[in-house]
């Protein structure tokens, strides 16, 4: 039975929970279809086991696994139930059942938590091996779901992938200058898989998709393909549709809560959570040299001695951002997601953007996005000048003729300097 903590009441103060943001909402980092956690669920993690920094992308058929990993704040004992549904490769659901694409269960039961040491925020770890008792039998998009066990609330959602590895994919990423007015350069993924031979019509039933650092809700189908060589699909992007070569974050390091005269420069640890003044962030401009990757930060402390603090943001914008503006803080401690919580706020006094988030000691990429008209305008706030390390993940989804579902023949990683 899981075990894991709660507030007095579950269902508790409706504030705690997050506020539905539109659903029409274009460009998301992150998947329409995720939901958001509640404010007392922190920390979400789902990664191949032993490998903290990789993708959640499965083997059919292997002793892999993943590990789900979350924070409860609270004191009391609380149950969670997992689910997961298999999806189309736009991430609706599949026309096939679970006794289809499962080989038992349809549910599992989250069974270990730990209690933290935390002098100044009690929470509970979670975590989680998957596949257990709940075992996919066949490829694709793949959705998570926790739920409440008492209330049978869905608390959130987390996407993972099953990849059959059948085929040979190569993916290759040409950079190009001078095609964007604004100056930054595009990456034009191009792949080749060498299909099974199973597959009869590749010109009909394969397609070759790409992301960009992660950020699922921005996975681009292919504009062009060719089956022209034997035995091979080639695809690519068509420029138009080509990521940012040189997309930014700015990183956040909390593995220590003192002030550090950098990016800490005040901690009051008489406030629970305690609070934490970060150093003002100014529009275009980043102090930091450092070659960073997303993949390689969103890693919270996982010692049970880990502290939460309610970290404060600013940032100084240029007069293009008028003061009501709707300005989000997103990163890796919210899973990417916009959400009302980490919405900032314009001091006309201070001339500042302010914003908070709740986040435990670790290692985070962050950035602040605009919203304009419904659409993520995630380009406009940043430094624009600096070189990021990207990672490209290719996916070759297989339309199965037989079983009308959507299966994964491979999933390649590409890293472009």
């Amino acid at each position: 039975m899981g075990i894991g903590c709660a507030p007095a009441k579950e269902n508790g103060d409706n504030n705690s929970y997050i506020k539905p943001f539109p659903s029409d909402i274009n460009n998301s980092l992150a998947l329409p279809q995720q939901k958001a956690p509640p404010r007392d669920i922190q920390s979400i993690q789902l990664h191949p086991k032993g490998n903290p920094s990789g993708a959640p992308i499965l083997q059919l058929n292997s002793q892999e696994k993943l590990v789900l990993s979350f924070d409860y704040l609270g004191e009391e004992s609380r149950q969670f139930r997992l689910q997961i549904s298999h999806r189309t490769q736009n991430w609706e659901k599949s026309s096939i059942t679970p006794s289809t694409y499962l080989d038992s269960f349809s549910r599992s039961y989250i069974q270990s938590a730990k209690e933290s040491f935390s002098q100044h925020t009690s929470y509970w770890h979670v975590e989680h091996e998957f596949p257990g008792k709940l075992r996919p039998v066949v490829s694709g998009n793949y959705l998570m779901e926790i739920y409440s066990y008492n209330s049978g609330e869905l608390l959130f959602s987390i996407p993972f992938f099953i990849t059959e590895n059948k085929g040979s994919l190569n993916t290759r990423i040409e950079r190009l200058y001078s095609k964007r007015d604004d100056g930054r350069p595009i990456d034009q993924p191009f792949g080749t898989f060498r299909y099974p031979d199973f597959v009869e019509y590749p010109q009909f039933d394969l397609s070759m998709s790409f992301v960009q650092n992660r950020f699922w809700g921005r996975m681009k189908k292919a504009g062009f393909l060719d089956t022209i060589d034997p035995g091979q699909l080639h695809g690519h992007l068509r420029r138009k549709h080509a990521y940012i070569g040189n997309y930014e974050f700015k990183i956040l390091n909390l593995k220590n809560l003192s002030p550090n005269g950098q990016e800490i420069i005040e901690y009051n640890p008489s406030q629970t959570p305690p609070a934490i003044l970060l150093r003002r962030d100014s529009q275009n401009l980043d102090i930091s040299t450092q070659n960073r990757s997303a993949s390689f930060y969103g890693n919270p402390l996982d010692t049970r001695n880990s502290e939460y603090a309610r970290v404060k943001f600013s940032l100084e914008t240029n007069s293009s951002i008028t003061p009501a503006s709707d300005i989000y803080i997103v990163g890796h401690f919210n899973n990417w997601m916009i959400n009302s919580f980490n919405k900032m706020r314009y001091d006309n006094k201070e001339r500042l953007w302010k914003g908070e988030a709740l986040i435990k000691q670790g290692q985070y990429a962050y950035k602040y996005v605009l919203i304009r008209s419904n659409r993520v305008d995630d380009l406009s706030l940043d430094q624009s000048f600096l070189s990021t390390q990207q990672e490209y993940l290719t996916f070759i989804y297989f339309k199965d003729p037989d079983k009308n579902f959507d299966r994964i023949l491979k999933i390649k990683r590409t890293v472009q300097q």
